[in-house]
């Protein structure tokens, strides 16, 4: 059934959005298509729990999907070796394999319990935020409210324009912390 394959299809992008993450503040650099590319994954796997019926959709998430898992793996085996990709592998294909029923119907809608539906939104590790002396008061700074969920996870909410800006800034603040570190060593 096409609507549980998009489920996991959006699963399997997260868990790529989590590779990603973790191989930018690894210091790899990720060519900017593959994070364009994982974007639009995520964007099509959202839409496609919405439009369960639609095989194009599913068939054009799976491509672009597969092709962003590829460039990501070979990017963690280049630059950790390869059990660490081979331990991502694992994670990616659970991800495919996850029951449909983990997402509920409140999730599939794109709604968060306790976020202002026009709320843009983003989940972060709170280990990602490290590098941020006082991350509270940088979300702040940029107007954004966050969620502790049960997970560990933070959800950061806020204007789309202003969890952009945030994202940017720790990126930035990410290489800023690796570079220091590389010169320190």
């Amino acid at each position: 059934m096409i609507s549980n394959n998009m489920n996991n299809y959006y699963a399997a992008a997260k868990v790529l959005d989590e590779l990603m993450l973790e191989l930018l503040e690894k210091g790899v650099v990720i060519p900017p298509h593959v994070a364009d590319d994982l974007k639009s994954c995520r964007s099509m796997a959202g839409l496609g729990r919405r439009l369960p019926d639609d095989a194009d959709l599913a068939l054009k998430t799976l491509t672009v999907l597969q092709s962003v898992e590829m460039n990501l793996l070979s990017l963690a085996e280049a630059g950790e070796g390869a059990g660490y990709a081979d331990g991502w592998q694992s994670r990616i294909i659970s991800a495919y394999q996850e029951e449909a029923q983990n997402f509920s119907a409140g999730t599939a809608s794109g709604y968060v319990s306790g976020v202002p539906r026009a709320d843009h939104r983003v989940r972060l590790q709170r280990e990602q935020l490290a590098v941020l002396p006082e991350p509270e008061a940088l979300l702040e700074e940029f107007s954004l409210s966050f969620i502790e969920q049960e997970d560990g996870w933070l959800l950061i909410h806020g204007r789309k324009e202003n969890v952009t800006s945030f994202l940017a800034e720790l990126r930035e603040k990410i290489i800023k912390s690796r570079l220091e570190s590389e010169e320190g060593v």
